[in-house]
């Protein structure tokens, strides 16, 4: 009888076990999904150097992480990389950006003609992969990765103005060294926080350059 029974709790533990993982993981997604980010503005096509106050919101959406790179850090197909020795506002963190070839193909750079500073627009469906490490991380397997960000452009309303202005939708995850999720809702929003600080410098919610 008492072998009956133990086998019996070991059958319910399992599968609850199971159930409560993934409850957590649907949980940790289902809070940064339903998170609602305001643009930091809009920048018309025909004149892109101004920026028109937007108060829309849009939720962020979930994202899985791509397969990008292989174990030794070497690109996958289609897909490129860029050294970081300095992120900003972590002086002693370095970053790995892995980007799509034809994102950065079918990006929009504006104001070389005029004189201006150069601003780049990235396509709807862009996605970007910043590996942030403790230290230099120039030279592979030296230090240690700290976390993956990941952030994606996606589709806004399509309403007759969007045509007029450059999409700026952009939602974010983040994930553990080992590619388990890692987002809160308060992460979602220092992530845009801080990227909306780019949209005044670059033009879209990316600090980094790309030639």
């Amino acid at each position: 009888m008492i072998k009956l029974n133990q086998n019996r709790i070991r059958k319910l533990l399992i599968p609850g076990a199971f159930f409560f993982g993934t409850l957590i993981f649907v949980s940790i997604h289902s809070l940064a999904a339903e998170i609602f980010l305001t643009p930091p503005g809009l920048r018309p096509v025909k004149d892109p150097t101004l920026v028109i106050p937007t108060d829309y919101r849009y939720p962020n959406q979930l994202i899985k992480l791509p397969t990008y790179r292989d174990g030794a850090g070497n690109p996958a197909g289609g897909w490129s990389e860029k050294f970081v020795d300095t992120r900003r506002f972590v002086s002693n963190q370095s970053a790995w950006i892995y980007f799509r070839n034809s994102d950065l193909q079918r990006s929009v750079v504006t104001g070389q003609k005029t004189g201006e500073g150069a601003l780049r627009f990235w396509p709807v469906g862009t996605t970007l992969i910043i590996e942030s490490y403790k230290g230099d991380a120039f030279q592979r397997g030296k230090d240690k990765l700290i976390e993956i960000a990941v952030m994606s452009k996606i589709k806004g309303d399509g309403g007759s103005s969007a045509q007029a202005f450059y999409p700026v939708n952009w939602t974010y995850a983040r994930f553990k060294p080992d590619g388990s999720p890692a987002i809160t809702s308060a992460r979602v929003r220092d992530c845009h926080q801080c990227h909306s600080i780019a949209f005044h410098l670059t033009g879209d919610l990316v600090f980094t350059q790309f030639k």
